[in-house]
């Protein structure tokens, strides 16, 4: 097959959250032709220079994406664009403001959504660019369908002989629980409108409403450690969120458990109920079809995400709660969640074929024989120029324990893994398809890897 763009790069920011969705999307692509390297987003940027006529998989589109896809586009690769974070996403005013760009719109070729509703808000935003609009879903939500389900067995099995019945509390508060706790500061410096201010209501009521949330949790979980002595319940904090704090409270418990060890998904497979407030595994849940439980002791409509508590079986109190944690245990089999049609509105490809299959399909409708241009020395040379430059600065801040960009922040978003890591998941894939059993899987730099068919 002719392509002027033959290779994918696939950045992944949060391993526990992208890498296994975006395996498989790679699967898919290496076994339609594609050569395909994934890795950590930041090494993938640092390593985008020493290839040519690529098509990057954004993940996202802030403005603090603008030099690198300028730095993509002078390297003559094409971007098109899913934003992770458009599910479970801010109003459509905020969002434009705080994770959209004008300039990242500009550079971007196809957009793919979740679904028909982030599909519309994309197609609203004033400066869009009437790019095409493919509504695929999620690889994450692929691995979510009872078709690849197993793909966590062994995890789910491994935590169930573990912990026994246990409770799964997701949090979510990187905003005031940041891995990084200057953070905030950081973001303000980077966004002037990102500033909490009373300027801006949205922002300070927000920030007020997860504090106040925060604290209601820090409340919640000893008092369910004390009333279910005999149950287990395993906090795992957002990826941005710090667990220290988390631990430095809670480590007096026997029956609870912090991590934030591997894929959120065989966690939940495992528990006898979740329990969340405005977080994106009430979502996975719901597809999983297990006991999805919102906590939800204060309201705020400007600032509650509507998607997750519409999921949820909200108690107010920590006694509501209690009483529904109890009435999970007490049953052989969960209550099937049967909230999943209100899922068809958000999220693409519940069934038929899957997302990865999709976004594919269009990459390959659209990048074979395609008229777009695909090397221009003049605009490639200074932009190798500016990536090196840029590789340099984020490797000096990289040292800086208090910054974004540093070495432990990027350790625990994406831990160090290996091709055979890489190459196992891979097969796990083929067992439950029976496909890419030709798949080549190697390492090409630290924490990038090279996916190809033999």
């Amino acid at each position: 097959m002719h392509r002027k763009f033959n290779t994918l790069l696939i950045p992944v920011e949060s391993q526990v959250r992208e890498l296994d969705g975006k395996i498989l999307l790679a699967s898919v692509a290496a076994e339609q032709g594609f050569d395909v390297i994934i890795g950590s987003r930041a090494h993938i940027h640092y390593y985008a220079s020493k290839v040519r006529n690529a098509i990057y998989i954004a993940k996202s589109m802030r403005r603090f994406s603008n030099r690198m896809f300028k730095i993509l586009h002078g390297l003559g690769h094409r971007i098109v664009a899913l934003d992770e974070e458009a599910l479970v996403r801010l109003p459509n005013q905020q969002y434009y403001t705080h994770r959209l760009s004008p300039i990242t719109f500009n550079l971007i070729d196809h957009l793919f959504s979740w679904g028909e509703n982030d599909a519309q808000a994309f197609k609203n935003y004033p400066h869009y660019q009437g790019q095409p609009v493919h509504e695929v879903g999620n690889p994450r939500i692929d691995i979510l369908r009872p078709e690849l389900r197993d793909y966590f067995s062994p995890e789910k099995n491994e935590l169930v002989e573990k912990y026994g019945d246990y409770i799964l509390i997701n949090t979510n508060f990187g905003q005031v629980n940041h891995f990084i706790p200057d953070i905030g500061n950081q973001e303000a410096d980077r966004d002037k409108n990102f500033s909490r201010n009373d300027n801006d209501a949205y922002i300070t009521q927000r920030y007020t409403h997860k504090k106040t949330l925060f604290d209601a949790f820090k409340n919640l979980i000893p008092y369910l450690a004390n009333t279910f002595k005999d149950t287990h319940f395993i906090l795992r904090p957002h990826p941005s969120e710090s667990s220290e704090s988390w631990q430095l409270q809670l480590n007096q418990y026997n029956n609870v458990t912090v991590t934030n060890k591997g894929n959120v998904i065989p966690w939940i497979m495992g528990a006898k109920a979740l329990v969340s407030n405005g977080c994106t595994t009430s979502i996975e849940s719901t597809v999983l079809q297990k006991p999805t439980l919102g906590y939800y002791p204060i309201f705020n409509e400007l600032v509650d995400d509507k998607l997750p508590k519409a999921l949820c079986d909200i108690s107010r109190t920590n006694e509501q709660i209690a009483e529904k944690i109890s009435a999970s245990l007490s049953i052989n089999s969960h209550p099937i969640n049967d909230k999943q049609n209100v899922l068809r509105h958000h999220i693409s490809n519940l069934d038929g074929d899957f997302s990865s299959e999709k976004i594919v399909e269009v990459l390959n409708n659209n990048y074979t024989y395609c008229q777009y241009e695909h090397y221009n020395m003049l605009k490639r040379i200074p932009s190798v120029i500016h990536n090196n430059a840029r590789t340099l600065v984020k490797y000096a801040k990289s040292k800086k324990g208090s910054n974004r960009n540093s070495i432990e922040y990027h350790k625990y978003r994406f831990p160090h893994i290996n091709d055979e890591y890489v190459h196992e998941r891979v097969n796990r894939f083929n067992l439950l398809t029976g496909k890419f059993q030709n798949i080549e899987v190697k390492e090409i730099s630290q924490d990038i890897f090279y996916l190809a068919e033999n």
